[in-house]
């Protein structure tokens, strides 16, 4: 901008009506012809690409053929903005050299009849009327200052009028750029608005991310302290790293965030709910265990009873209600059935090393594990037995693993940007890390409007 120095209040402005620079404007103009040129020998490259007189060949030359044709049409778009935007500023050029001309005209001469109209102000001494001279030179003064007050208001209204036509002039100029970038080219409501949000406040959605796997890794360490913790403590740490996954999603598919940041919560969601699914697994393949062993004691007691009767009416009774083949296997079923319920839904008691605790992320594990181990013990190995021991030390996997990722992530990544007084993160990372993240984000595509 060029704002050019003057008294515009003579002209009843507030400052200078037409600050823009002619030359500027000239030289944007240019530049965005050139641009549509090299816009257009790339647009026919393109569709000689598509046409198929080339010697593109291959599996996928159909497929780049077509994409060809595509971004050429889009690029058509791009140079008929171009085009408009060269054309119009062209337009404006010579009509905003023409007004500032004229309205500097105007301005000069608004300063010297605002001069005139001064040094023909009437004096304090009155004039003699008996003096034919001196009411002669005051009726001139006179006339001059009415001349010159006069030729101010029409200065005021031909500067009026020329700025009424140089502005009409600008506003259809402007409205016919605003009209060209109203095509297929323009942003979406989605990118207008979600994607520009996320954009705009980045920072702080990357805030909240943080303090939610904060607040994860805070009830995670409570279900770690806690004996016999409430489930929705576990529930609320997965909810609470799914919430920061998003958000991480979010940021990272703008182009404000980094993948790496997504792939940790992923892997904090996979790991933890791996660790319950083990678990989970492992007691029921304990129970099923404790259930065969049940079994095969209620199947042997009732058949031990046909052997301990006396008489023959005893071993008759003992082998009709007990002995045979279906009794002794129902017995068998409702033991191993009340067994498996049992051991599936009781909670575990007793003691374990802190390490085991804290190697399972939690006492119910480590104790799980150990009764997983009394009864190989008692039962020997099996396949249910091993299944039950490898998916319990899968689940210890799982935690150690999450852990180690949580933890790491939190030491090499800066947590709460900006937080500090001095600006810096609370926790400020490890430098080298920062800036391969920083590398490896891939900003969003720019705004067309």
């Amino acid at each position: 901008m060029s704002a050019r120095p003057g008294n515009w209040g003579l002209l009843e402005l507030g400052r200078d009506p037409l600050p823009g620079d002619p030359d500027e404007v000239a030289t944007e103009a240019a530049h965005y012809r050139d641009l549509a040129q090299e816009i257009r020998s790339q647009v026919a490259r393109l569709r000689e690409l598509a046409s198929g007189t080339n010697e593109l060949v291959g599996r996928f030359a159909p497929e780049v053929r077509e994409s060809a044709e595509e971004l050429a049409t889009h690029l058509g778009q791009a140079q008929g903005r171009f085009d408009t935007v060269a054309a119009q500023l062209d337009r404006w050029h010579p009509e905003l050299e023409h007004g500032r001309i004229e309205t500097g005209s105007l301005l000069r001469r608004a300063e010297d009849a605002k001069h005139e109209a001064a040094v023909n102000e009437p004096s304090g001494t009155p004039v003699d009327p008996t003096d034919p001279a001196a009411v002669a030179a005051d009726q001139a003064r006179s006339s001059r200052l009415q001349q010159a007050t006069s030729e101010l208001n029409a200065l005021v209204s031909q500067c009026r009028t020329l700025l009424d036509d140089v502005n009409g002039v600008g506003d259809d100029v402007a409205r016919t750029i605003e009209d060209a970038s109203s095509d297929s080219l323009e942003d979406s409501w989605w990118d207008r608005n979600v994607r520009s949000f996320i954009h705009e406040h980045a920072d702080f959605l990357k805030l909240i991310a943080d303090v939610l796997t904060w607040v994860a890794t805070g009830l995670a360490i409570a279900v770690l302290l806690l004996s016999n913790p409430a489930g929705w403590i576990a529930l609320a740490a997965i909810a609470f790293t799914a919430g920061a996954m998003v958000i991480h999603t979010a940021l990272a598919a703008n182009g404000d965030g980094s993948w790496a940041d997504v792939g940790m919560d992923a892997f904090a969601l996979v790991t933890f709910g791996a660790g319950r699914l083990l678990t989970s697994g492992a007691k029921t393949a304990l129970a099923a265990r404790e259930g065969m062993a049940a079994f095969s004691a209620a199947s042997r007691t009732a058949r031990q009873a046909f052997a301990s009767a006396s008489g023959v009416f005893g071993k008759a009774g003992a082998w009709l209600t007990r002995s045979n083949l279906v009794a002794r296997n129902l017995r068998g079923a409702g033991a191993a059935l009340s067994r498996f319920q049992q051991v599936r839904g009781q909670n575990l008691v007793g003691d374990v090393p802190v390490l085991s605790w804290l190697s399972f992320g939690e006492k119910q594990g480590a104790l799980l594990h150990q009764a997983i181990q009394t009864s190989v013990r008692q039962h020997g190995p099996g396949v249910l037995l091993n299944g039950a021991l490898a998916m319990s030390n899968g689940a210890r996997a799982a935690f150690l693993a999450g852990t180690t990722a949580d933890v790491a992530g939190k030491i090499v990544n800066p947590s709460f940007p900006g937080i500090r007084p001095d600006g810096a993160p609370l926790l400020p990372g490890v430098p080298v890390v920062d800036q391969w993240l920083q590398e490896h984000t891939v900003h969003g595509a720019p705004v067309f409007r």
